[in-house]
């Protein structure tokens, strides 16, 4: 079973305690967030997720858009305004409660149960169940043969 938040009535959800160092490095109090599909290899099903991020790390990569020598001007352009169009600005109040605009529940899938993935650059929300298939977590013990070779350093 995964530790999941709960998502009240009105779309309001805790940060995990894990994210909150994300977020108070700099006097957060908004995070952006954006769809996005996450493949599950080999066939490449893709797994909706939304990602949380400060606005600090926003500018970053957009920043590292546009420093990308190996795109021309009109491929700077579209991804920038693809990042910055597709972002919804969401506050966080002082018990680090965010409300998730309705249009990202509903593309999430969510009814009640939300599952937080935190690393340390974005907030992955993803629903409980999606990341279940994704991760093979219901399978059984976990194993990942790539991700093995950094864990037994």
């Amino acid at each position: 079973m995964l530790p999941t938040q709960r998502l009240s009535p009105k779309n309001q959800v805790t940060i995990p305690r894990e994210a909150r160092a994300l977020l108070l490095a700099g006097d957060v109090d908004h995070v952006r967030g954006m769809r996005h599909g996450i493949p599950k290899p080999p066939a490449g099903e893709l797994f909706p997720v939304l990602l949380l991020m400060t606005e600090k790390e926003l500018q970053r990569r957009e920043q590292k858009i546009l420093d990308d020598q190996s795109l021309t001007p009109e491929q700077r352009l579209t991804l920038v305004t693809s990042l910055n169009g597709e972002m919804a600005m969401m506050a966080i109040d002082a018990q680090h409660r965010v409300v998730l605009p309705a249009h990202l529940v509903a593309y999430l899938g969510l009814e009640r149960d939300i599952f937080f993935v935190c690393t340390n650059s974005t907030i992955q929300v993803w629903n409980p169940t999606h990341y279940l298939r994704w991760s093979d977590r219901d399978a059984g013990p976990s194993y990942n043969p790539a991700l093995n070779a950094y864990l037994m350093i």
